[in-house]
């Protein structure tokens, strides 16, 4: 775990405006999967005072993919994400959110949440992170 947070270190999104719990996970997301988030809050021991608080093994992030992705998916970034989800099957989850509430396409993008039950972000990001090595080193 330690090796994951330290490969975020110095990435170019601004650390100040991201849940601290969230730093490792938003980070990998960012910089190794291409992925722009637009929310995420979790992994918080006390929750009061807190906008959109979950408790310290909970995890939520939402993001927006353009159906045609101009920064390079082509579908294996979602394909990393499911496997390393699948790895805490019944824990994790990633959702399209057109799709599970009926929200219209906008602008070309679909959204998409991706939620940890009974599990800490730092945790998961550890796992995200080796699955995208796992399918850098088998392309």
């Amino acid at each position: 775990m330690q090796g994951a947070a330290s490969l975020v270190v110095g990435m170019a999104h601004d650390d100040a405006k991201i849940d601290r719990n969230m730093r490792v996970l938003i980070g990998i997301l960012h910089h190794y999967l291409n992925i722009r988030t637009y929310a995420s809050w979790g992994g918080h021991k006390q929750q009061s005072g807190r906008m959109n608080p979950a408790p310290k093994d909970e995890f939520h992030v939402s993001f927006f993919l353009p159906l045609n992705y101009p920064g390079g998916f082509d579908g294996n970034t979602l394909s990393i994400i499911r496997e390393a989800a699948r790895l805490y099957e019944g824990k994790v989850f990633l959702e399209n959110d057109n799709e599970t509430y009926n929200l219209l396409i906008k602008d070309g993008c679909y959204s998409w949440t991706l939620s940890g039950y009974g599990i800490a972000p730092i945790h998961f990001a550890s796992t995200l992170f080796s699955q995208y090595l796992v399918a850098k080193r088998n392309r």
